[in-house]
């Protein structure tokens, strides 16, 4: 079966505009045209689309995406060296997580703080309140 690019952006969620500009990178090399030009994406096509978007968000570059491309275009030799940068993307994404993690941490502990500001009419961390208290919690130096 052969999607359209529309078709391929109700599929995967990847907008039609940017799956255009990932064609113009070089990053579906096997994408057919027909004689007026239309791009048709195969089932397998498809898979490239959903790791292409996926390597994107965690902040894979273009030209590194089409490194990776090219290394999968030349077969199993290339295995080895695509597992290393697969891994090195775990790597960054694990860490990525972490982050986002303490980012949650810190949110919580906000939501807790006005949910308990709201209850007890105290501002605790404003220092232009008679309530304010120095928060140990709130900044790690």
């Amino acid at each position: 079966m052969a999607y359209t690019i529309i078709e391929v952006e109700r599929k995967t969620g990847v907008s039609s505009r940017t799956l255009r500009f990932w064609l113009d990178k070089g990053l579906f090399p096997f994408v057919e045209k027909d004689k007026n030009g239309v791009r048709y994406f195969s089932e397998k096509d498809l898979e490239w689309v959903i790791w292409v978007d996926c390597y994107r968000q965690i902040g894979m570059s273009i030209e590194d995406v089409k490194k990776y491309i090219f290394l999968c275009i030349k077969g199993k030799n290339t295995a080895k060296e695509r597992l290393e940068i697969i891994l090195k993307l775990k790597e960054k994404t694990l860490k990525d997580v972490k982050k986002l993690e303490n980012i949650l941490e810190k949110l919580d502990f906000k939501i807790d703080y006005y949910e308990k500001m709201i209850m007890e009419n105290k501002d605790e961390l404003n220092p232009l309140s008679k309530d304010y208290v120095k928060c140990k919690k709130c900044v790690k130096i």
